[in-house]
């Protein structure tokens, strides 16, 4: 077994309603969520991965969103494990939201993974409020894709799972470490998701995400990350700002 390290490198911290974090539960858990905008580097003994492209506190102002506070660029980020953007291989996108593929054009030579049922959507996704759509659907033409349908192994101990419901074409990253099976998840959750309190946990196994292409299909991917993982990984945590691996 290959045993990796994630690096979180959080970008991007900001607040969002409760409600697109929990859905239908925002009212027993407060009205506001804080989360963190992130790339995950994946430490492994050959090639150089990273989970999603990435978000700036400029980005998200032009795009005239609010609430957010810049934490470190990028290439600041990237620095800390010796690497530049143009030092990555393989950019796993969970998603083509605008807070995980804006940056993509830093990475120069990375070929990116998609699911085929996630780029044919977001070339052709409806419009706001129903779904908010990539930042720059031109951008989705200039990237060099490596498109896969369902499950898939990347490398010795990293796997794609095909987890749709947040997008139809949504994928979670496994990745095997020293301390069992790591999975980070495509559904934009916190720990909210995942840490129902006592009084509703015979009603509720897990919570469904509050922003959803489909609430079943989210359900059922999160309780299938459930039965899966030894470690969950929840895409937007704010905890794993102030982590520097996992495990």
């Amino acid at each position: 077994m290959v045993a990796h390290i994630i690096h979180p490198i959080p970008l991007v911290i900001r607040g969002r309603p409760m409600s697109q974090s929990v859905y239908r539960m925002d009212t027993s858990l407060g009205p506001i969520s804080v989360i963190g905008v992130f790339v995950w580097y994946i430490e492994g003994p050959k090639e150089k991965i990273i989970v999603d492209s990435g978000m700036t506190s400029e980005a998200y102002q032009k795009a005239g969103r609010t609430g957010h506070t810049h934490v470190q660029t990028l290439q600041e980020g990237l620095a800390k494990y010796g690497l530049k953007p143009s030092d990555i291989d393989i950019v796993l996108q969970t998603h083509l939201h605008i807070d995980h593929i804006t940056l993509a054009a830093e990475f120069t030579k990375a070929k990116f993974v998609v699911q085929q049922a996630e780029l044919d959507y977001q070339r052709n996704p409806p419009p706001p409020p129903v779904d908010p759509g990539p930042f720059n659907k031109e951008l989705l033409n200039t990237l060099n894709w490596e498109v896969v349908r369902g499950d898939t192994t990347i490398v010795n101990g990293i796997k794609l799972l095909f987890t749709p419901g947040h997008t139809p074409g949504g994928q979670s990253v496994a990745v095997e470490t020293a301390k069992g099976l790591a999975i980070i998840d495509s559904l934009c959750t916190t720990d909210s998701n995942w840490d129902v309190p006592a009084a509703l946990k015979q009603k509720f196994e897990i919570f469904c995400p509050g922003i959803h292409n489909d609430p079943v299909q989210a359900y059922e991917s999160l309780i299938r990350i459930k039965r899966m993982a030894d470690i969950k990984v929840p895409i937007h945590e704010i905890r794993f700002a102030f982590v520097d691996k996992i495990p």
